[in-house]
């Protein structure tokens, strides 16, 4: 028996038309909610989340102004866009769920998790963005650019169609939300299990930061939610499209391991 296929899906989410992709899996399977980086749609998450759908609800939207969806009346910041996500949630009819974050991604579902903590029984931080240590935009900018060469280049036309869509005013207005962000202050009040990812060739993300994430959502503190780092020797930044077979199996791990969150 084949794997449940990905669909497009479009919902009206405050006003927007929001698209998404979606597959039902087992009735009785945890559901999995990827969400993309900054400027990107989900489209480069889809290697990964085609090879979960056989064992869980594999769900992934656009978030307004971004992909497929449509325009929000302006900007949105990080605290915004956390709260389309869960609007969103809660129109699909989604309850508890592990969310998995790739990139600036990241740091929408970890403030997602902070105002509803009942709603995520777990969290996969992949390259969790922003290192306090690079916290400017042209240095940003500089650490993509550095990142080029290690991603494929069938990765660049996608993300280039993607920002082409999003357009330079709507990324560079959200990089600034991500660098005002302090995800390191937000990260000790997890309540949840956590599992950070991280390429050891990414430039955004380092492994040396990747670990103090590890650090700050308790992974070396008794009685924390539960935490676990893994870095992946050939990854770079973009671990969903570079290798969807190892990043999928890791989540699935993750995802199976998964409890209920302490509220």
């Amino acid at each position: 028996m084949s794997a449940p296929q990905l669909r497009s899906t479009f919902d009206i989410v405050d006003g927007v038309r929001i698209h998404s992709l979606v597959s039902t899996g087992p009735a009785d399977a945890p559901t999995l909610v990827f969400v993309h980086g900054l400027g990107v749609s989900t489209r480069y998450m889809e290697p990964t989340m085609a090879r979960l759908t056989e064992r869980f609800n594999v769900v992934g939207l656009d978030f307004p102004g971004f992909g497929q969806s449509g325009n929000p009346s302006h900007i949105l910041n990080v605290g915004e866009l956390a709260a389309v996500l869960r609007a969103w949630l809660d129109v699909r009819g989604i309850g508890p769920a592990v969310f998995v974050g790739n990139s600036f991604g990241c740091q929408i579902i970890v403030e997602l998790a902070l105002r509803t903590p009942e709603r995520a029984l777990g969290l996969v931080l992949n390259a969790p963005t922003i290192d306090p240590a690079h916290r400017s935009r042209l240095e940003m900018i500089w650490r993509v650019v550095r990142d080029l060469p290690n991603e494929p280049f069938s990765l660049a036309l996608l993300v280039a169609r993607d920002y082409l869509r999003a357009g330079p005013r709507r990324i560079f207005t959200t990089l600034d939300y991500a660098i005002a962000d302090r995800i390191e202050e937000k990260l000790p009040s997890l309540t949840m299990p956590v599992l950070v990812v991280c390429g050891a060739h990414d430039p955004v993300v380092t492994v040396r930061w990747a670990s103090e994430v590890g650090r700050l959502v308790g992974i070396e503190r008794p009685g924390s939610a539960g935490g676990a780092m893994q870095c992946v020797g050939d990854a770079a930044h973009a671990l969903p499209y570079d290798d969807p077979w190892t990043f999928a199996a890791i989540i699935a791990q993750f995802a199976g391991d998964a409890r209920s969150p302490r509220v």
